[in-house]
């Protein structure tokens, strides 16, 4: 893929908005709170792969893909889910659809270019990277998200409506949460190197002017039922299973059916005694949660394993390069002298040399990472990151 932006983590060397404004100035103005159009944001870019190319990963086993199509008549939208077949693409009319593939970076490593072009947002927010590809007419429908994301133009045009007050009714009879009414209050042509940034729920709607790909960046936005959800069961799976409800001061009531001011008592202090959210509970949580897949691609166990680090070492090429599997992700968090890397829903404990290096770069010289373990932990954590497939050797 090429693309005239750096990859690098360092907000202050970041020219994503060149000369318009600066990456603070967007976390300030327009970040969660106002949509920017960037022209040529990425000069010279083009997109991670071809229609065909697209087309080809649409119809493998992992790939998470679909096909909107705008019809005329009672059944108006239309929605193929992956994988798909050779002849779904064969069947297709001439405009007016949309192929969608999701998480594409985990397929396509040169991918991870678009995605690290945005790390002045945390890792742990970053979703995945889309790409969709249309003919003329090609659109799936003016709709909301509940999320942040970057629209990149990398192949022909695009027209983008948008508007921040809208009806919320949708449509019925489709899948799709496609609005019933929309009425746009902007509205521009992306052409390729132009990027628009949505905020949450702001109604938008994107048509196809001729054959066109546009990579979408999206960022995760938990809501808060489910952290409630899952940071309660991670804390229950660490409960003994022998604690149970007692009530030794039990007294004599006059209703044996009543549920009395007592008992709610007990189980309030015993509830409370437990759900803890010291920063280091709430850390590991965070990170494992954050970093589990989601897409139901998962990295792939080595051919070689190794028993022992000293194995491990001994077998690498003076020139070998380390790299992060592009199913995985990394993040790590620091707690007093120590830090937690998080991968793929796991948890070690390192020197925070160790997991820095490792999660600031997607590939680094093997010797580079060797000389930055300090410990047997950190050694062990290299070890069982590569037997699982998480690193790989370039």
């Amino acid at each position: 893929m090429r693309s005239s932006r750096p990859t690098t983590s360092n907000p202050a060397a970041n020219p994503l908005f060149g000369d318009q404004i600066t990456v603070e100035h967007f976390l300030r103005e327009y970040w969660q709170k106002k949509p920017l159009l960037v022209r040529q944001a990425f000069p010279n870019v083009a997109s991670p792969l071809t229609a065909d190319e697209l087309a080809g990963l649409a119809c493998e086993h992992e790939a998470n893909a679909r096909i909107v199509i705008e019809r005329l008549g009672e059944q108006h939208w239309v929605v193929l889910h992956g994988p798909l077949q050779e002849n779904d693409f064969d069947e297709l009319p001439s405009k007016n659809w949309t192929l969608l593939v999701t998480d594409v970076e985990k397929h396509v490593p040169e991918a991870r270019q678009l995605i690290d072009a945005f790390r002045f947002i945390p890792d742990w927010r970053i979703d995945d990277l889309m790409v969709s590809f249309a003919p003329e007419g090609g659109s799936v429908g003016p709709h909301t998200d509940a999320y942040d994301v970057f629209l990149i133009q990398t192949q022909g045009q695009r027209r983008w409506m948008i508007n921040a007050d809208y009806d919320g009714a949708c449509l019925e009879g489709t899948e799709l949460r496609i609005l019933e009414r929309f009425v746009p209050a902007e509205e521009w042509v992306l052409e390729p190197g132009d990027m628009l940034y949505l905020p949450p729920n702001i109604a938008h709607h994107g048509v196809a002017l001729n054959d066109c790909m546009t990579c979408s960046v999206g960022f995760r936005a938990p809501s808060l039922r489910t952290m409630l959800s899952e940071y309660a069961e991670f804390i229950a799976s660490g409960i003994d299973r022998d604690l149970r409800y007692q009530d030794p001061d039990l007294q004599m009531q006059t209703n044996p059916a009543e549920i009395g001011a007592d008992a709610v008592s007990r189980i309030k202090t015993m509830l409370a005694t437990q759900l803890t959210f010291d920063d280091r509970s709430l850390m590991r949580w965070l990170g494992e949660f954050s970093s589990e897949p989601r897409s139901g691609l998962h990295s792939h166990q080595t051919e070689t394993r190794y028993a022992t680090y000293r194995d491990f070492v001994a077998a690498l090429p003076a020139d070998a390069h380390i790299a992060q599997s592009p199913a995985s992700k990394f993040l790590f968090g620091q707690h007093d002298d120590a830090a937690l890397l998080f991968v793929d829903g796991n948890s070690y404990t390192t020197s925070p040399e160790f997991a820095h290096l490792l999660t600031d770069h997607r590939q680094i010289p093997a010797q580079r990472l060797l000389a930055s373990i300090k410990n047997k932990a950190d050694q062990q954590t290299l070890l069982t990151l590569f037997n699982a497939g998480s690193l790989l050797l370039q």
